[in-house]
């Protein structure tokens, strides 16, 4: 009897110790999640106090002077450096500073680079250059260490190539009255003198304009990388860019290593008609399609395109497709729609990636025998091919996906790979939602991948459902076609 009124005893004594630690774990997270959301508030408080700051220098950079975005020379060997970004994300920066937001530390310059992978995790020197608005005043420079060299997608890198696109985050300096840098650059190492900064190339800075800040005015756009060996598939380009730009996208980025001449007409066209962005994306030869870089810089391409519409450009979402790849409604007329479903304004959604599962219409299979309407007009994949596979991918495997731009740090090719972090202990940062195909699916035109005999044996459907827009889009690409004087 006494043997079991101990037992109960020390029964109820453990329960008592386990109540009692998780209430002292409980009320620990809860005074972090509070202290870290002070501290957002905070380091956001001071962000606003530089937005005007902010705003000048993006006028100052946008100036005719401002040289263009193009592949130059870092000081550290291997690499290159193309663009670089203010990102002022209070999420983002207490991130890689815990201390953001005391010593005037309240933002990074994100650089978009190419390096050799072993540098992976190194700190590189970065460089700032001060253009003074008065040319009487001598051109100043100051440095500090990195605060990261990340690999981007590296999983999708396969661990094969020398050289892989890469962020370089440098905290931002400003000099003792305020004034912010206008260029960027990194080296290997510190203490060099000024005449040996001549001989590293910078790049811009840029800065986000206020009128924009981090208030999206801008519904959508898509990023294209990259358009490779001599690429010349206009009719499909411009059935591309029609059917995107049809269903609500406002802008389009393209990346253009080698085009031809009728392509080259196409991208012409459409970037004087203001909806399209040709970014020359000519990279050195060291780099070597598949070979030593990964698809000809795609990471870096896609990610400077993330930062370039979101923070510059004032886009809420970016869509990361390539040229045959049509994300198609399913049951939604068009984009506002889609994401009026997916992402409803009044109700925020901790959802910043819409993940659309991957349909092959392979072009082997026999075109559709319905009539395209209006008569004569150009044949469309949308509607010639309705014979796709039954079996569609499973989530990220070849899917496209629509994200919030300003809630998304790093892109890969089928998916995202970081977000903003969540102000809470089991939340790393937003999620992925995988549409139902029911909704919307990624329709994919291309040729069988493996042996044609073995796609032939494998199961398959028509799907009409591309054709109940094809009608509208066949009007408008007969539209545009006379208009862009192909030769």
């Amino acid at each position: 009897m006494k043997y079991m009124v101990q037992s109960k005893f020390l029964r109820r004594y453990r329960l008592r110790i386990l109540s009692f630690l998780c209430m002292v774990t409980f009320t620990i997270m809860m005074l972090h999640n509070w202290e870290y959301r002070l501290r957002l508030k905070n380091l956001q408080t001071v962000v606003d106090n530089y937005l005007e700051r902010v705003s000048e220098m993006a006028l100052f950079t946008s100036t005719d002077l401002k040289m263009k975005d193009t592949w130059r020379r870092s000081g550290v060997e291997g690499s290159r450096i193309f663009s670089a970004y203010l990102d002022s994300r209070p999420e983002v920066v207490l991130n890689e500073y815990p201390s953001a937001g005391y010593n005037n530390l309240w933002a990074l310059v994100r650089i978009i680079a190419i390096v050799d992978v072993q540098y992976k995790g190194s700190e590189f020197i970065c460089h700032y250059k001060f253009s003074s608005k008065n040319s009487e005043d001598q051109e100043i420079m100051l440095e500090a260490p990195s605060a990261a060299v990340k690999i981007i997608a590296e999983s999708e890198n396969f661990g094969k190539m020398k050289y892989s696109a890469a962020f370089v985050l440098c905290k931002l300096l400003t000099k003792d009255d305020g004034e912010l840098p206008s260029q960027i650059t990194f080296s290997s190492s510190s203490g060099k003198k000024f005449e040996e900064l001549l001989d590293i190339d910078f790049v811009d800075i840029h800065y986000y304009p206020k009128s924009i800040s981090f208030n999206q005015i801008r519904l959508m756009a898509v990023c294209v990388p990259t358009l490779h060996h001599n690429y010349d598939k206009y009719m499909n380009l411009i059935e591309f860019i029609e059917f995107y730009w049809m269903m609500g996208v406002d802008h389009f980025t393209i990346y253009n290593s080698s085009a031809s001449e009728n392509v080259s007409l196409v991208l012409e066209y459409y970037k004087k008609l203001g909806i399209l962005t040709v970014i020359q994306w000519q990279l050195p030869p060291i780099y070597k399609f598949e070979r030593t870089l990964r698809y000809n810089g795609i990471f870096a391409a896609m990610n400077d395109c993330l930062y370039r519409s979101s923070f510059i450009g004032g886009y809420k979402y970016i869509v990361n497709v390539d040229l045959d790849e049509f994300i198609v409604p399913r049951r939604y007329s068009n984009y506002p729609q889609l994401m009026d479903h997916l992402d409803p304004i009044a109700k925020p959604s901790q959802d910043a990636v819409f993940i659309f599962r991957n349909m092959f219409f392979y072009l082997i299979y026999e075109d559709s025998e319905k009539p395209q309407e209006p008569p004569n007009s150009t044949k469309l994949l949308l509607h010639t091919k309705t014979t796709r596979l039954k079996d569609i991918n499973e989530a990220f495997s070849r899917t496209k996906y629509i994200c919030r731009g300003l809630d998304v740090v790093e892109m890969g090719n089928h998916q995202v790979w970081y977000t903003k972090t969540m102000p809470w202990f089991f939340q790393n940062g937003f999620q992925h939602f995988v549409v139902d195909p029911e909704i919307a699916a990624s329709h994919h035109y291309r040729y069988c991948e493996v042996s044609e005999n073995i796609c032939w044996l494998l199961d398959t459907v028509v799907d009409e459902t591309a054709q109940r827009f094809t009608k509208e889009l066949a009007r408008r690409v007969m539209a545009s076609t006379p208009e862009i004087q192909l030769r």
